[in-house]
């Protein structure tokens, strides 16, 4: 009878241990984020337009979430560095990454074989904002206008050069579309980031660029660069005297440089609920609202499932452009 007893006991501990251990990964969920800080890796240079929303969104979400998100920033080699760092830690929601549309599209097209698939890496937290580009160039070369630029470059093939925030990212790759519509031909030299990138154009090393509207306007402000058109489904309120593309019928550039936030695919569900609710106090602060404005971003809400389902699209309908431009070979 003892003996009986003994490992009636012994089973008894043992259920209670089984208990304890399954229980594990669903108490840490409930728990999340805890005191454990979150890490948001961004793959573009501290001061930039991306930066500036990454920020803002680790800011708001952090208060939501009762937690303190960091931000890294990891450039280079087109979002690659940033994405292996997220996809080398564990799938807990611990690590995010601030995902464009660079990473998340276009280096599908860019580089390969690519290191990594976004629709199998990743899942979506939830977008945040796009942003229209600006096509500028320096004061120097005198364009006053898309067409004077577009005159210049087919009377002088491959001689003007063009910087962007690095190979495939949205900056190269908007430019590389509007070449294809337009019939010219210019150089690509690719930078670390979108700061450097425009300080290239700014410094004449560079003579065009297409950064994003709020890291382009304080420059067009002092006349550092020249505006020559929008990338955007209409003129900015900001720049009422630049052309949006749709106007001198050039289409498809309507939303393309769009970013959110992901997480490794893997991530429980529960978790990925948990930070999509601190993407909404994001898009519900009337503090992110104004700033958003400012920077002429538009804010892009929606369910946590939208950031995938945007990328899928984007993927089948820039695809076949992309592919022609064997941007690869560069």
């Amino acid at each position: 009878m003892k003996k009986n007893f003994c490992f009636g006991q012994l089973a008894a501990a043992a259920a209670l241990a089984w208990g304890a251990v399954a229980s594990g990964p669903a108490a840490a969920q409930d728990a999340y984020p805890g005191t454990r800080p979150i890490r948001l890796v961004v793959s573009q240079q501290a001061g930039g337009s991306s930066d500036t929303v990454a920020r803002l969104w680790a800011e708001h979400a952090g208060k939501a979430l009762n937690a303190n998100i960091v931000v890294e920033n990891k450039p280079g080699a087109g979002g690659i560095i940033a994405v292996q760092q997220v996809l080398s830690q564990p799938a807990d929601g611990y690590t995010l990454m601030f995902g464009g549309v660079s990473q998340m599209v276009l280096n599908k097209f860019v580089y390969k074989p690519l290191p990594y698939d976004p629709e199998k890496d990743f899942t979506g937290v939830g977008m945040l904002s796009t942003v229209p580009f600006v096509l500028v160039a320096h004061p120097a070369t005198g364009f006053k206008s898309l067409d004077d630029l577009v005159k210049y470059a087919k009377a002088h093939p491959g001689e003007l050069n063009f910087s962007s925030s690095g190979l495939g990212n949205s900056t190269q790759l908007a430019v590389e579309l509007l070449q294809k519509k337009l019939g010219i031909s210019m150089t690509h030299v690719p930078f670390k980031g979108e700061p450097d990138g425009l300080m290239a154009t700014i410094g004449g090393q560079t003579q065009v660029m297409a950064p994003v509207a709020g890291t382009a306007l304080p420059h067009i402000k002092s006349g550092k660069v020249v505006p020559l058109v929008v990338m955007a489904p209409s003129r900015l309120p900001d720049l009422p005297d630049v052309p949006a593309a749709n106007e001198l019928g050039v289409k498809d550039f309507d939303t393309m440089g769009w970013s959110g936030i992901v997480a490794r695919r893997g991530t429980p569900p529960a978790i990925i609920a948990k930070l999509h609710e601190g993407t909404r106090a994001f898009h519900d602060s009337p503090e992110v609202q104004a700033k958003l404005k400012g920077m002429n971003a538009i804010p892009m809400a929606g369910p946590a499932s939208q950031l995938m389902e945007v990328a899928r699209r984007d993927t089948q309908a820039w695809g076949p452009t992309l592919n022609s431009l064997n941007l690869s070979a560069r």
